[in-house]
């Protein structure tokens, strides 16, 4: 039942998002004048701990961060980042895995600069929250749909998840 759920999210996900060309822009100009940005929290637990450096990185340049992650995940982040904490927990999920109506559409009214997934591996909830929701730039590691939701994709050979976040982390101080 589990594998029907998941192939039918990946049947929705493959209609929802068409694959659309992205703007040619200057990522460095649009990351430096993003102001809101949405961060999508890893579900794992060690990929967790190390996204975290990423969030501290993201508040030293000033940036408005805004968390979604799992709602018992929510005390697990630092303090400064639990009150711009978006949780979601079994309410905000359908029963294919995907963001509920009701959630999807609070995020959908509120506008962000920027999109960084932190996933590496597959999530279909954060893939469809990622390729629906409107920005500008949208950054995520490469995997499964990823041509279609992120403009920006990080390669993610590493197997090593500190490896795979310092790769990250070194991408956006370039920008």
């Amino acid at each position: 039942m589990k594998m029907l759920k998941q192939n039918i999210a990946r049947f929705i996900l493959n209609r929802k998002l068409k694959k659309d060309a992205f703007d040619n822009q200057s990522f460095a100009s649009a990351f430096k004048n993003a102001n809101k940005i949405l961060v999508l929290m890893p579900e794992d637990d060690k990929d967790f701990q190390y996204a975290l450096d990423v969030l501290a990185y993201l508040e030293s340049l000033k940036k408005e961060l805004f968390i979604i992650t799992y709602d018992y995940k929510v005390s697990l982040l630092p303090f400064q980042f639990r009150g711009t904490a978006i949780s979601h927990g079994i309410k905000e999920i359908n029963e294919i895995n995907l963001p509920s109506k009701k959630f999807l559409s609070s995020l959908l009214k509120k506008r962000f600069d920027a999109i960084i997934d932190l996933n590496r591996k597959e999530q279909l909830f954060y893939i469809y929250l990622s390729g629906l929701i409107s920005a500008r730039i949208r950054i995520g590691f490469t995997k499964k749909f990823a041509d279609r939701s992120y403009n920006l994709q990080i390669s993610n050979s590493e197997t090593n998840p500190k490896i795979s976040y310092e790769n990250l982390l070194s991408c956006l101080k370039m920008l």
